[in-house]
């Protein structure tokens, strides 16, 4: 006869934990002088928020093309945007395997605007579709600066997170100045707080947004430069038919 079994000690089994699905996101810090593009910066948007008294939009150049034009031709933005550029390429190319071999700089495109955030600024969740790649320079940042807040594109991921998610303050280098909710590698936000001339890439896709600052500071300043990245795509084997030149769609009938 079998014994009856009353009490089944802990037996969990030994095993190891792999993580699936993760999301790559690049850190570096640029070698520009960071006075001399905050004060820029400040050229830039000083004028904007003089004419424009919507809180939602004179914070940044993002919708003023001319103002966004003439930042172009600054000798820093060049130096910016070529390092950008290239390290988009060497980032897809090392991670992604994207092949750039019959590209030049020229074929990326790069789409940047400066933002100048006070006291009552912030960002709500957003993120950039028709680009690939998405970032920001953080040009002008201290210790009060709000972060950047990444939240899981796994919306299952909050099953794992209970009631009460954990938040884990990270202490390894290079991740000192990030913290994540949920447990373990499901994470359900991601709360990065840059460092100065720090340069943050991720997947366009990523929902994020800045939340407003708790500084008391009245000269609270927290200074940006977002941009999106994407590519011409080499084209092969489109040569099978007739050509034509589709100009004609974006003529209007008289």
């Amino acid at each position: 006869m079998t014994k009856e079994i009353r009490h089944t000690p802990f037996s969990p089994l030994r095993g190891v934990t792999t993580p699936l699905f993760p999301i790559q996101i690049f850190r570096g810090t640029l070698p520009l002088n960071h006075d001399t593009v905050a004060q820029s910066v400040r050229n830039a948007i000083d004028p904007i928020r003089q004419k424009t008294e919507q809180t939602d939009m004179n914070y940044t150049t993002y919708f003023f093309d001319e103002v966004r034009e003439e930042m172009h031709n600054e000798s820093w933005f060049k130096d910016f945007s070529d390092i950008i550029k290239d390290t988009y390429v060497n980032w897809l190319s090392e991670n992604y395997g994207y092949d750039f071999t019959k590209n030049c700089r020229d074929d990326i495109h790069l789409f940047a605007w400066a933002n100048q955030y006070l006291t009552p600024n912030y960002h709500e969740p957003h993120n950039h579709p028709d680009t690939i790649v998405s970032g920001t320079y953080y040009v002008k940042v201290d210790s009060d600066s709000s972060p950047i807040k990444f939240y899981s594109p796994n919306p299952a991921a909050s099953v794992f997170g209970g009631s009460r998610p954990k938040t884990i303050h990270h202490t390894t280098q290079p991740h000192t100045n990030i913290a994540t909710t949920g447990y373990g590698v499901t994470h359900q936000e991601a709360f990065v707080h840059p460092t100065e001339g720090e340069v943050l890439m991720w997947p366009s896709y990523l929902l994020h947004g800045v939340p407003s600052t708790e500084s008391k500071d009245p000269n609270y300043e927290r200074i940006s430069i977002s941009f999106n990245l994407h590519h011409r795509g080499i084209i092969t084997n489109n040569e099978t038919g007739r050509n034509l030149n589709y100009d004609f769609l974006g003529k209007t009938n008289e």
